[in-house]
């Protein structure tokens, strides 16, 4: 019976070393993989430090994150007052434009006779009207005020602050026939 105790034993003692060996190897695997890892992107840079870095970079994103959203809301804040106060120069402005050329004469071709309607966003402004004959070309201004013309309008110049009020898009140029 000693025998087998001593054989047990024996054996037992085989398998320890065995596991003992094996867990060595695998420590060594890991203290390798640490080590890489450690190293980080440069070769150089343990993961404390990365984390260290990606920590200040973040913070200094957030940083220009901030000061972005308090220009966005100071840009928002001084449009809303801009479309509020329409007397200012935005709404005064002469931005609704729209031009309807035509041929005057039967004799003359090429639609070189225009009218031009030059408004803000009330509806005031200039009606500019041109036309070309064989000899000469006259220029006539009529004032609009709310839309309508101080003189009688022209059926063109009527359809040139028509298309100028329906349109109400800055710098667009309608040319209508």
């Amino acid at each position: 019976m000693t025998t087998y105790v001593a054989v047990f034993a024996l054996v037992l003692g085989y398998l320890g070393l065995v596991a003992a060996y094996l867990a060595l190897r695998t420590l060594a695997r890991l203290r390798r993989a640490t080590v890489v890892l450690g190293r980080g992107a440069r070769g150089r840079e343990t993961m404390l430090e990365a984390t260290e870095r990606h920590i200040e970079l973040t913070a200094a994103v957030a940083d220009q994150l901030g000061a972005l959203r308090s220009y966005v809301d100071a840009t928002r804040s001084e449009m809303a007052a801009a479309v509020r106060a329409r007397n200012t120069a935005t709404g005064r402005s002469l931005r609704n434009v729209a031009l309807v050329r035509y041929d005057a004469f039967e004799d003359i071709a090429g639609r070189l006779s225009f009218s031009l309607a030059l408004l803000d966003d009330d509806g005031d402004g200039v009606a500019l009207t041109a036309i070309t004959g064989r000899a000469d070309t006259r220029l006539y201004a009529k004032g609009i005020s709310r839309g309508e013309g101080e003189h009688p309008l022209s059926p063109e110049e009527e359809q040139a602050v028509h298309a100028a009020l329906g349109q109400r898009v800055q710098g667009r140029v309608a040319a209508l026939s």
